[in-house]
């Protein structure tokens, strides 16, 4: 449900400008030859005459994310054969853990020298497990009430699209950048679900080799909450339960590490690592290719 949608959300590293001066540099032939793609960014001529080095403004990058962590389900209703869902909470408590492998292709653009936007879409596979804990009245009056706790597994498959943009800026080595993007996730329920994640990045730009490399600290907000709404086949009688589960992340904000490096003009490798602090962790892994 709610975790897909953080799964997919991977505010994906962006490829940052350098400010950098390297008036030293060489160019090569291929840096001096025209390409198709240079009519963006627009503005480039002045981010160039501030000896800024620009990527190249097109790119496609692969998505490999895996995540972990808990969910928190703050209400479930649930109506039988048509009738008005009424809320179950007060006879169950809920929780969930998660386990999502993500895989998205992003497509995206330097629109001017400070602002990225992009596309993304891809598969999700999820396995959870949901517990249960039940308290029922006692069997005879005076008697203790009886408590149950049952593990349910799940697993589900399912499609995400989503747009972004992220506005990058810097001075000197250090950069820092604002990432926001949109997400709706179809896993088969009545509504696809939908989210916004914005991320943070604050580091270091440098060279390793003459090759670009760069390094960050990253906070990120999953704004992920949503309400999950559909139907399902009464195992007693056939009949038809119409549901409604209100959930989200039980720990909002996560905070992590990462890093990219250049292997080409147009080749970029990165990652991201980050945790919530309360068992919850991701792990990414990007390369683009730019042209």
């Amino acid at each position: 449900m709610n975790r897909a949608l953080a799964a997919c959300a991977l505010a994906v590293a962006p490829c940052f400008a350098s400010a950098q001066k390297d008036s030293t540099a060489k160019k090569s032939p291929a840096d001096t030859t025209g390409r198709w793609s240079d009519f963006l960014p627009l503005m480039a001529d002045e981010a160039k005459k501030r000896g800024i080095e620009l990527p190249r403004p097109f790119g496609v990058g692969f998505v490999f994310y895996y995540l972990t962590r808990d969910i928190q389900v703050s209400d479930v209703a649930v109506g039988k054969n048509g009738a008005p869902p009424q809320s179950v909470s007060r006879f169950a408590q809920l929780g969930s853990r998660a386990n999502v492998d993500n895989v998205n292709v992003k497509v995206d653009a330097w629109l001017l020298p400070f602002l990225n936007v992009y596309a993304i879409g891809g598969k999700i596979w999820n396995s959870s497990s949901t517990t249960i804990d039940v308290t029922l009245p006692p069997l005879l009056p005076g008697g203790m009430p009886r408590e149950r706790i049952v593990t349910v597994p799940t697993s589900m498959q399912g499609t995400v699209l989503g747009l972004g943009l992220a506005a990058a800026g810097g001075y000197g080595p250090f950069f820092m950048t604002v990432d926001a993007n949109w997400i709706s996730a179809d896993l088969g329920f009545d509504q696809a679900l939908q989210g916004t994640i914005v991320s943070v990045r604050g580091g270091w730009n440098g060279k390793l080799e003459s090759h670009a490399i760069r390094t960050w600290l990253v906070f990120t907000d999953w704004n992920t909450y949503a309400q999950v709404t559909g139907t399902a086949t009464d195992p007693d009688d056939g009949g038809t339960l119409q549901f409604i589960v209100d959930q989200g992340p039980a720990y909002r904000y996560t905070y992590g590490v990462g890093a990219q490096y250049s292997v080409t003009k147009w080749f970029d490798v990165a990652t991201d690592i980050g945790v919530d602090f309360h068992g919850g962790w991701y792990v990414g892994l990007i390369p683009v290719v730019r042209f």
